[in-house]
């Protein structure tokens, strides 16, 4: 799940842009957490305390602090987010780029420029994430990426990879092996016999974590702490019910 962090200090806007990102993200099948804050100083004590995010979208004139200043600070933090401005006046574009913003998105004319910044984005990310794991199955050998792993299930006589576009891969390597060598923060043991990748995850109900595919994992009562924790840690509280 992709986290998104506005900030602009007109409520009614950012009301107004986080339907429409949520409206492009629909098309493009991705599901996305998505954080608004009116005041920039709270994003950046947000992110300071530990708060992750994939990409940010930022107001340039705030009265408070200009968005290159929030920028400049969020870098400290997160050196290589995705990060998009909003302004009114493109002029302040070559300072935008001392940050490395990707895009300049004109609030007067949002529904024009939004979806160009947005796919760029998205693209990045997915870029920045080739991290990869071979799988071995008797004399098959295959490649996944740790980005289209949905969740790692072990079974009487093997480890089953379920992906996102390349159906389910046998593994010969124990659960427990395979987890420590993604050692990757959004993967989570669920109970002794599954681990999930929290991108993935819709919401946690009841014993069970609903996934993006519409499988519904148990949660063991053992691990149930550590998986509030997790997903309270990386998503906040909308995933928990």
């Amino acid at each position: 799940m992709l986290k998104i962090a506005l900030c602009d200090d007109d409520a009614v806007f950012l009301k107004e842009l986080t339907g429409k990102i949520q409206e492009l993200l629909r098309f493009e099948e991705k599901n996305a957490a998505i954080a608004s804050f009116v005041n920039p100083t709270a994003l950046t004590a947000s992110v300071a305390s530990g708060d992750r995010f994939d990409i940010f979208i930022l107001d340039v004139e705030m009265p408070q602090i200009d968005g290159f200043k929030v920028a400049a600070d969020l870098r400290k933090y997160q050196p290589n987010v995705a990060l998009i401005f909003l302004t009114s006046h493109l002029q302040y574009a070559p300072e935008g780029y001392k940050v490395d913003a990707l895009r300049f998105i004109s609030k007067l004319n949002v529904d024009e420029t939004l979806p160009e910044a947005l796919q760029k984005a998205l693209h990045t990310l997915e870029q920045q994430d080739q991290h990869s794991l071979l799988v071995q199955h008797y004399k098959n050998f295959s490649r996944v990426l740790y980005q289209n792993i949905i969740y790692v299930r072990k079974t009487a006589r093997s480890v089953q990879i379920i992906t996102s576009n390349q159906g389910v891969i046998k593994d010969n390597r124990g659960i427990k092996e395979l987890f420590d060598i993604l050692n990757d923060p959004r993967f989570i043991f669920v109970d002794r016999s599954y681990f999930v990748n929290l991108d993935y995850a819709k919401e946690l109900c009841g014993n069970s974590i609903i996934m993006l595919n519409g499988e519904a994992l148990p949660v063991s009562r053992p691990m149930m702490p550590k998986v509030k924790e997790a997903i309270l840690s990386l998503w906040g509280d909308g995933l928990v019910k």
